[in-house]
């Protein structure tokens, strides 16, 4: 059971986004994809696999390049040829479906290595601010383990740790869950819930339709790289008004409930 969320938190970040377009080739994976998400909101992207929505989230952070359009991010125009990349990336955490933790470095070695490269923090206090929120995602007593001493859930608690040691504005959630056993899902998302309500800002790609509907002020159902129904969850989830969408939460809601005529 993880402790209560008490590291502080910054000043959340709010994201604009217009007419976002990326291809690959020929293939258009954005297709003018425009969003707002105001500071300290939570919006959970849903839609089936190759919509789009982990692209979106990674040109959100420049780790995919955009074609068009303009994102910009607590203030950084990411979309600006002059924009300071890293700068802007100080500023907004990333939390993948693979844990990308260093295997040859102990956890508390994993959330303070950023912090001493980048933000230049000296080791006492980078050490200070990691047991902060290695305590709050309910590690602190693993902290000299190995990443290959963990389970997939706990990993991937530390990856979270390790975003929230830079203190970022902008959370990013890319499937955090779908590499971790049913076991270890309920863990991450009580941490990802308790960092909603001290109000970070959050853009969660995610299958886990329970927890949108919980946590997020706003559902966008992605399809085909556009944006096909956004609104509040209850509204999205709870009562769709696409067809589209509705066939893609029968799916997830009831996989036994599968139309053969409407495979992708």
């Amino acid at each position: 059971m993880s402790a209560p969320i008490t590291a502080p938190i910054a000043t959340a970040a709010g994201v604009t986004i217009k007419d976002l377009r990326k291809s690959y080739g020929s293939n258009e994976v954005l297709k003018g994809i425009s969003l707002d998400v105001a500071p300290g909101q939570v919006v959970c992207l849903i839609g089936p696999s190759g919509s789009g929505k982990s692209t979106l989230l990674r040109c959100v952070n420049l780790l995919e390049t955009p074609n068009a359009g303009f994102i910009e991010v607590g203030g950084f125009v990411a979309t600006d040829p002059d924009v300071d990349v890293d700068d802007m990336r100080r500023h907004v955490g990333m939390v993948f479906q693979q844990f990308n933790l260093f295997p040859h470095l102990t956890v508390l070695e994993n959330c303070t290595v950023a912090q001493r490269t980048v933000l230049k923090r000296d080791r006492a206090e980078a050490e200070r601010i990691a047991h902060g929120h290695l305590t709050s995602v309910g590690l602190a007593d693993l902290s000299h383990r190995y990443p290959g001493e963990l389970s997939g859930g706990q990993q991937q608690r530390v990856a979270i740790a390790r975003a929230l040691s830079m203190d970022p504005g902008l959370m990013l959630f890319d499937e955090p869950t779908s590499a971790l056993d049913p076991e270890t899902v309920g863990d991450v998302l009580a941490i990802m819930r308790k960092l909603a309500r001290k109000g970070m800002t959050m853009i969660v790609v995610t299958h886990e339709m329970g927890f949108a509907r919980e946590v997020a002020d706003r559902v966008v159902f992605m399809d085909g790289g556009v944006v096909v129904e956004e609104g509040p969850a209850e509204s999205v989830i709870g009562a769709p008004q696409h067809e589209r969408t509705k066939n893609f939460l029968r799916r997830v809601l009831d996989p036994t409930n599968v139309d053969l005529a409407d495979e992708d």
